[in-house]
């Protein structure tokens, strides 16, 4: 069994939650598909986190955003605060650890990357069922796992048409594929506070979505006590 997660975001109340509901539930092996800072108080504890559980660590914009402040300025103004205080906030080691991070890998027959397969560096949003056809157009595998956009959710794709589902577990279909958004650890945007990520079993082909419980009260006064801007606590209790 495999936990694959994104989107910490300098979160490490809601990673520690899901690194331990994931041992539990009989994960194996870790995948991190990226962001694993910006907007959280705590970005160099997630980096020694997934470093030491994930063998895979993908690449995401609020990571590249650290490293090139180029990145960073065509982010809003909350999250260009965040990327200029975290970057100030790693040590030149955190900072070598997201500089190996990869854009795109394949893991177990499935696809991992932090935006669409389509031009990784571009950071594509993946909102709609169209966008899934182009993504999956884009892969030879028949799973393949996303995050980026901070919702969790499924889509199904018979003969190229793509299918969006929420369902609990989902599967590729017969002669079809599966893209999986796995939501977002630190700050999920799908109205539900928990922390999100998926199970996935490689030889039966089946991913479970996963919502774990955490202390975002502490996460939210922890970026207040560092001085981020207050929309980026407000937000955890409300997941949106």
């Amino acid at each position: 069994m495999i936990a694959v997660f994104s989107d910490v975001h300098g979160n490490a109340h809601a990673l520690e939650a899901v690194l331990n509901d994931a041992r539990s539930a009989g994960a194996r092996d870790f995948y991190s598909l990226g962001d694993v800072v910006g907007y959280g108080a705590h970005p160099a504890r997630c980096v020694e986190l997934v470093e030491e559980t994930a063998s895979v660590k993908v690449f995401g914009n609020h990571d590249a955003a650290v490293l090139n402040p180029a990145v960073a300025r065509q982010f809003r103004a909350h999250a260009r605060t965040a990327v200029d205080w975290t970057r100030d906030a790693l040590s030149e080691r955190d900072l070598e650890r997201l500089e190996a991070y990869e854009f795109v890998t394949c893991r177990h027959g499935a696809r991992l990357v932090h935006a669409s397969p389509v031009r990784p560096e571009d950071w594509t949003y993946i909102l709609r069922s169209r966008d899934a056809e182009q993504a999956m157009r884009a892969v030879a595998e028949d799973i393949c796992f996303v995050g980026h956009t901070h919702t969790a959710e499924a889509y199904v794709v018979r003969d190229g048409i793509a299918e969006r589902t929420c369902d609990a577990s989902v599967a590729p279909p017969d002669g079809g594929s599966l893209l999986v958004n796995v939501g977002s650890v630190g700050q999920p945007r799908d109205g539900d506070p928990r922390a999100s990520y998926a199970l996935f079993d490689s030889r039966a082909r089946t991913v479970s979505f996963r919502r774990v419980e955490y202390d975002h009260a502490s996460a939210a006064r922890d970026i207040l006590a560092a001085g981020l801007p207050h929309r980026l606590a407000d937000r955890l209790e409300s997941g949106r």
